[in-house]
């Protein structure tokens, strides 16, 4: 299984420190060179930065084949950019990925996509978090950006998801 990952589900879930529910998902995970950048600015959490300075073996740096269409550059930070071109160019299994406007592009090439919402959603699935919504808590504390929306309809799949008592 091939997976790509664009910064912010990494970047969150390593803020919370659960990066582990996505490699208990996706074993090995392919990120940019510009992935990278952004994981280890000087803007993203130290906890982030340090995490990334010793980045564990499931998580691999990938240079891209080539530069990323000149619609993800102009539509796109370049860490989303890049990470969709690889995703194109390694015919990815998985983008993991939370930017409306990405997701949009990236489906429209074909590209299967997961957010954040989607891996605490099949970690639940797979018995490895008891209480998803508790976890989304934790990540909204550091920041994370959901509609409310989007919240209810995790909310609602996570509550049908549940066994009858």
């Amino acid at each position: 299984m091939t997976v790509v990952s664009n910064t912010s589900p990494l970047r969150y879930l390593i803020a919370i420190g659960r990066a582990d529910l996505i490699q208990h998902i996706f074993g090995h995970v392919l990120i940019s060179r510009g992935v990278r950048e952004e994981l280890t600015h000087s803007s993203c959490p130290e906890m982030v930065q340090k995490w990334m300075a010793h980045a564990p073996a499931w998580l691999e740096t990938r240079d891209l084949a080539q530069s990323p269409e000149s619609e993800f550059v102009r539509l796109l930070d370049q860490g989303e950019a890049e990470a969709i071109q690889l995703a194109i160019d390694l015919k990815a299994d998985y983008l993991l990925i939370d930017e409306r406007r990405g997701r949009q592009i990236a489906t429209a090439r074909g590209l299967t996509v997961i957010g954040t919402l989607g891996i605490l959603i099949e970690s639940h699935r797979q018995g490895r978090i008891q209480n998803p919504s508790d976890i989304l808590g934790e990540l909204r504390a550091a920041r994370f950006r959901v509609s409310r929306r989007l919240v209810q309809e995790f909310e609602e799949l996570i509550q049908s998801m549940k066994s009858p008592e």
